[in-house]
Formats: C-alpha cells, structure tokens, sequence
C-alpha cells in the first residue's frame, strides 16, 4: 500500500470524489494508484482555504481507477470554483471506495514532514515516505458518506428522490432557475390531447410531473380544453443536459415548430417524437463513450 498526499481548498463531508483540474492529473494519478492505495488530504495556504484549514491535514480517501466527472456530483460550490469563463476548476474525478475525516484538534502537515512539496502536490498526488504515511494514518479520524452521482442516486433510490435531492426550490421563472444548471432534471415530451392537429409539448423540469399538473390547470381539460400527457421523460445529471436535449430535439423538428410556442410542435406522430428521441440519447451514449475511452 502507498500513501499519497494532494492538497485542496478543504475537505467536504458527505465526500465526493478525488478531483484534478486537468485530464492529465487525473491520468498520472490513474496511472499510479493501486487498490488499497490512500490519498491524504491536506488544505493548501491560499486565501481560498480556511485559516484554521491552511496547511492542515484534513482527509483521507481510498481512490479507485474509475473515472468520473466532479460535475455529476452535487458538491458545495462557492464563486471562487469557477473560472473566469464559468467553468468549474477540478472537472476531472476518480470514484471513492472509502473516505475519512481527520479529528480536530486537526495536525499540520509540517509538524510531521519537515519537506517542501512541489505544485504537483497541488495538482496532483505525491508519495508520502513511509515514516510520514505511519504518522499521519496514527491520527485520530472518523469515517464519512461519499455523495454518489444523481444518475446513480435514481438507480438506487428512485427517479423521484433523485430529482428532489438537487432540484431547487419551486418558481415559476425558467429564466430564474438556469443558475441551479447543475441540478439534476428531466427532458420531457407532453402529447396535447384535443389539439389539432396533433402536437407535443417539448421542454425540460426539475419536476415533470409538476410542470404537467401545471399546464393542465391552466388549460383546463374538464371544461373542454386540451389536456397534456406525458409520454417521455428522460433524467438527466444536469439541467443543462435536459436543455440540451430539449433544444436539439426541438432543432430537429425545427420546421414544425408551433408560431406561438417555439417549445409546441404539431402535424407530427408520436412515433416520430419518439424515434427521435431515441436517436438523441443513442447519440449521446456513442459520445460518451468515445468520450470515456479518450480521457
């Protein structure tokens, strides 16, 4: 077994999974690991670490080689993670099998190792000698949960306790709700009972279910209006992926896009909404694969 040591802007409880900024870190450190193997967690010095966390050892992980992305998991995100651009600063995961906390009162990584690591202590991990792994493994500290991915969550617990572990509070602005992007939520495709000719309703929501109560209020079948049906519903890591595909499906029947409601689409079978729907997400699993096999 080998002892690593990475160091971060602090160490979260339940965990999520060991990160890197870049696809190459994550790589080495694939490379290096092997089963059994621990990464210490200690908090960097910058401003972005709290004083009492600064240059303290903090965590313990037990990595696997399975790659994840950090975005699937519901971590706690400040302003300061996320680049100029808006782009999160660690994408790139490696899935945990165990994760500890280190007992206050927390000890400093210099009172056990007088060395001075270099940036890739930073950005990647680094062997510990077996003396400061011996010491640093003596320290008092307690098991913690490890978050799981929301598409993982709705495997194990239900598409519905997935939605609600993310989603927001309710609003009736989609503009306003674009900010939680990184919640999980559903694309989904409403039939428009009573409508001619026939049409569908496309969009996204944290809660399908809900939106569909929503419509159905205001439109009021049981006095002669039309009445929206669910008919697909696809659960997504991110409201920005539900969006994606919202829009790509839309694109696709650009043409016959409702005047009123860009989101409406008419003249068309459920077969066909469904046909592409089916090629959407086939697509994107080609993708994700050839994606998976080149990171």
């Amino acid at each position: 077994m080998t002892v690593y040591m990475t160091k971060t802007w602090g160490f979260g409880s339940p965990s999520g999974p060991l990160q890197f900024s870049q696809r190459g870190w994550r790589d080495r450190a694939r490379g290096l690991l092997r089963p059994g193997d621990l990464v210490v967690i200690v908090g960097t010095m910058g401003d972005e670490t709290h004083s009492e966390e600064r240059g303290m050892i903090l965590g313990l992980m037990e990595p696997t080689t399975t790659i994840v992305s950090s975005l699937d998991y519901d971590l706690a995100r400040g302003p300061r993670d996320f680049d100029e651009a808006g782009n999160y600063r660690w994408p790139f995961g490696l899935e945990l099998l165990r994760a500890w906390r280190f007992l206050e009162t927390r000890t400093a990584l210099s009172a056990i190792s007088p060395r001075r690591f270099s940036m890739d202590s930073a950005q990647g991990i680094v062997p510990l000698l077996a003396d400061e792994a011996e010491a640093i493994l003596l320290l008092p500290r307690e098991p913690v949960a490890l978050l799981r991915p929301a598409r993982t969550e709705a495997r194990v617990a239900g598409l519905e306790a997935a939605r609600r572990r993310g989603a927001p509070p309710p609003t009736t602005k989609r503009t306003g709700i674009m900010h939680m992007r990184r919640a999980p939520a559903f694309t989904y495709a409403m039939m428009i009972e009573g409508a001619s000719p026939p049409s569908f309703k496309i969009g996204w929501a944290f809660d399908w279910r809900q939106r569909e109560r929503n419509f159905n209020q205001s439109a009021m079948p049981e006095l002669g209006g039309v009445r929206y049906r669910t008919i697909l519903h696809e659960l997504w890591d991110t409201a920005i992926d539900a969006f994606r595909m919202e829009q790509a499906i839309l694109r696709h029947f650009d043409a016959l896009r409702h005047a009123r409601n860009q989101e409406v689409v008419s003249a068309v079978s459920a077969d066909t909404i469904q046909k592409s729907w089916i090629d959407y997400l086939s697509n994107h699993r080609k993708r994700s694969t050839r994606a998976g096999k080149g990171t």
